[in-house]
């Protein structure tokens, strides 16, 4: 190993599926209801960020602006996510977090949800499904395609349905969402055991890394995203039901990739990044989901914080992250600062000490948090931000103030447009109301215009960095 990659760390960044702010204990879910432990050692062990947030309150838009560095309304994709045919979304061409860093010399992988599409159209899951995960830069991908529960019922290695036997299709059953399992000839997933076989296929590809090369893993958890079905072992063990039972199997995945860092001695030497794609999801039309059941416990998996997944609002987009990174980041501390999951992109960059290169077709939303990690005060370069709700509807931040555009975006369905029928243009200072009760927009006529021209700056822009 020469000098210059010992002082490359490995990093391990985990997205968990619809987790909220309030879900763990560092963000103040009650031990009474739901523990997590091992997200409790990850805060200790390094920082964690209250003013967090995802580029959309739903999944896909989040990962693809992980993956890129850029806000994902910039895509093809302006609301809604990819559904489970839909053909790759990121451009094959255009250099991914996974392309970078195997550039630098390492190794990548990305294990879990993906939720990104494959292949081109007409697709068939029968055949090659490249361009994929691995025409982005990763190594090695084994993954779920869509969702938790979806009607593809298979894994995906690499680019082919893992398990084929015959490109035989026999639909069959229902999934929770009401369509039928296409029914490839292929192992079936479990859902209750999708958790463990998620972390299985982690560990095992941490398992065949050594101290000689550096390593990316990119790993996207399934939970807690409905259906909720916690694990046999962990059925139970929660105070909060079945989804506090979930909560906690996310926690248990944490943990054990943690433990294989440490019993292969790798713990000093990797980063690992703990948070999710978008807020919780309260599902108001079904009183009887174990996320309801978990509420009326008395559990506040969005804390205090106004809305869930899918809206414009804070619950949906201000989501836990947390950096360990063991003799860089301080143990125990808590940053303010203002970050988007856009920004592990540049910070990654910055990690290995490289930095981002010159062009800004390279991660162009992306803002390096690297001196909120080491608390270099007033150098973040990060001074506004943009998020969207799932249907394309935008926010702008500069600092504590936060204005809601009420625009739809170009392309949204004209059979749709009553969602927007009852939306108003919105102002709101967050630091004197984190729950977004007053609407300020009548009071700082100002105010509204500076953020509406940093908005329309924004748009018009192709890259912000």
């Amino acid at each position: 190993m020469n000098a210059q990659d010992a002082k490359r760390p490995n990093i391990i960044f985990i997205l968990a599926d619809d987790f909220g702010y309030g879900s763990t204990n560092p963000y103040g879910a009650d031990k009474e209801l739901v523990r997590t432990p091992n997200v409790d050692r990850l805060a200790k062990q390094g920082m964690r960020f209250t003013h967090a947030h995802t580029p959309a309150s739903i999944c896909t838009p989040t990962r693809y602006g992980f993956i890129t560095g850029r806000y994902p309304w910039r895509s093809e994709l302006k609301f809604g996510v990819t559904d489970p045919l839909d053909e790759l979304l990121p451009d094959p061409n255009r250099v991914t977090i996974a392309d970078y860093l195997k550039e630098q010399g390492y190794n990548t992988a990305a294990v879990g949800k993906w939720h990104l599409g494959y292949g081109s159209k007409p697709l068939d899951y029968t055949k090659s499904m490249s361009p994929g995960p691995n025409d982005l830069g990763f190594d090695y991908h084994f993954g779920v395609p869509q969702n938790h529960g979806d009607m593809l019922g298979v894994y995906i290695e690499n680019d082919h349905i893992y398990g084929l036997r015959t490109n035989k299709v026999e639909a069959y059953s229902r999934t929770f969402y009401g369509s039928p399992y296409l029914g490839y000839d292929a192992p079936q997933r479990v859902n209750k055991d999708v958790m463990d076989d998620l972390t299985e296929k982690s560990i095992d590809w941490i398992k065949r890394q050594s101290s000689d090369t550096p390593f990316f893993l990119y790993f996207g958890a399934v939970a807690v995203h409905h259906p909720i079905t916690p694990s046999d072992y962990m059925r139970g063990l929660s105070n909060s039901g079945p989804y506090g039972d979930f909560i906690q199997d996310l926690d248990l995945s944490v943990g054990r990739i943690l433990q294989t860092l440490e019993y292969m001695g790798l713990m000093e030497n990797t980063v690992v990044i703990f948070t999710s794609d978008n807020g919780a999801e309260i599902p108001g039309n079904r009183p009887d989901a174990p996320e309801i059941n978990a509420k009326n416990m008395g559990l506040k998996a969005n804390g205090d914080l106004r809305g869930d997944k899918h809206t414009i609002w804070e619950g949906g987009t201000n989501v836990p992250f947390i950096v360990k990174w063991p003799g860089t980041v301080e143990e125990g501390t808590v940053s303010d600062d203002l970050i988007n999951l856009t920004d592990v992109f540049a910070t990654v960059a910055d990690m290995i000490g490289n930095g981002l290169p010159e062009d800004k077709n390279v991660a162009p939303d992306s803002y390096s948090f690297y001196p909120s990690l080491v608390q270099k005060k007033n150098d973040h370069p990060r001074t506004s931000m943009v998020t969207a709700d799932a249907k394309g509807m935008h926010a702008v931040r500069i600092g504590a103030w936060k204005y809601i555009d009420n625009t739809p975006p170009a392309g949204f369905p004209a059979n749709r447009m009553n969602q927007y029928k009852k939306e108003v243009p919105q102002l709101y200072n967050l630091a004197d109301d984190p729950a977004e009760t007053v609407n300020l927009i009548d009071k700082y006529p100002k105010k509204v215009k500076e953020l509406m021209a940093e908005l329309k700056k924004i748009r018009e822009a192709s890259s912000t960095r």
